[in-house]
């Protein structure tokens, strides 16, 4: 059975940040523990309620030295937070408090997750002006959002920050939360997108996912999703209701997560670049029911979700790429066709990395 790391493919060597609503803490805790040795922290907030999944808990005030924690950290979780204030939350670390332990978790090849926003343990929020807080060097980002807040009225009593989820969703306070309002703000650049350094990798986690109604919505937004985010993990590492989360915390190292789809981009590359004449023309441009054969493989391409499609063109390129002028796909040459399909392969690969 797939687990939550393997889902948001995670190593033993990532930096990871956890960042939104609806069961965050549960799953940064149980990826750990599922790639344990591990080390967890927090530049936000964590309630002393919510520490019990950690194997031992080291306290690093900013104006001292890293606590001596190296002979301690070869097994379980290792969670480091700032001190305990008297909301029975513990403070989050300053940026250069997380780079340290970047620097250990680097020297021992273990991963460093770290929580990076508060939630009020409500199931969706929308980010404040000062947050997420995410250090620059975190190579992936888990946004999560619990989808037991679906069809429930957009009130303060059940999302963090509801005005400015209202803003960025367009949704007036009091309607139902809808599956394409909280798309709408898991897409927006102040919502989920929000503070998420350039090279990380970004990941949605629509988590609750309990009946099969919530995992049709989460299916429903995956398309949308995937035009901002590398990958959609649709799941339920929780029962949906946030006033459990004592007993959901503790747990969690037991409880085997349902991971129910991960939608991922696929991309299509067609390679049309071949002289292809022994029909007496051009193979791409023979019809096909009405239209150029290129463009029928094109449209089919498109059809099935694929994202994006790369048309590789050479031989006869401006006939080819003049019957694929209107469609929404991107076009590279080989002007080497003559040296094979390979060179035609490659140029369809390397395309993909381009800006």
């Amino acid at each position: 059975m797939l687990n939550i790391a393997q889902a948001l493919r995670l190593s033993t060597t990532s930096s990871a940040a956890f960042v939104g609503a609806g069961g965050k803490t549960t799953a940064l805790f149980m990826t750990a523990r599922q790639l344990a040795p591990a080390l967890v922290a927090t530049t936000a907030h964590l309630g002393d309620w919510q520490i019990a999944p950690a194997d031992r808990h080291f306290i690093w005030a900013e104006d001292v030295p890293l606590p001596d924690i190296e002979a301690q950290i070869g097994t379980g979780i290792t969670l480091i937070t700032g001190p305990l204030h008297a909301d029975h939350r513990y403070s989050g670390l300053s940026f250069a408090q997380t780079e340290k332990l970047r620097q250990l978790a680097g020297y021992h090849d273990l991963p460093l997750l770290l929580e990076a926003d508060g939630s009020r343990q409500k199931s969706l929020k929308a980010p404040a002006e000062h947050e997420p807080i995410i250090p620059s060097f975190v190579g992936i980002v888990v946004v999560v959002a619990g989808l037991s807040g679906l069809n429930q009225p957009l009130s303060d009593e059940t999302v963090h920050r509801a005005g400015l989820f209202s803003a960025l969703g367009g949704l007036g306070m009091g309607e139902n939360v809808t599956a394409e309002a909280l798309a709408r703000v898991l897409a927006h650049p102040q919502g989920g997108l929000k503070n998420i350094p350039g090279g990380a990798r970004r990941l949605v986690l629509l988590n609750q996912a309990d009946t099969t109604e919530l995992q049709a919505a989460a299916h429903s937004m995956a398309e949308a999703l995937l035009q901002a985010y590398e990958a959609v993990i649709v799941a339920a590492l929780s029962d949906g209701r946030p006033s459990t989360v004592d007993r959901e915390l503790l747990s969690i190292a037991r409880r085997p997560p349902s991971i129910f789809a991960r939608h991922d981009k696929i991309a299509g590359i067609i390679l049309a670049a071949g002289e292809a004449s022994r029909f007496g023309r051009p193979k791409q441009l023979l019809d096909y029911h009405g239209r150029p054969f290129v463009r029928a493989v094109a449209e089919t391409a498109l059809a099935a979700g694929l994202s994006p499609v790369i048309v590789v063109t050479g031989a006869h390129a401006e006939m080819v790429e003049s019957a694929l002028s209107d469609l929404p796909i991107t076009i590279t040459r080989n002007d080497e066709w003559k040296d094979g399909q390979s060179g035609a392969v490659k140029k369809g690969i390397n395309a993909l990395s381009s800006p």
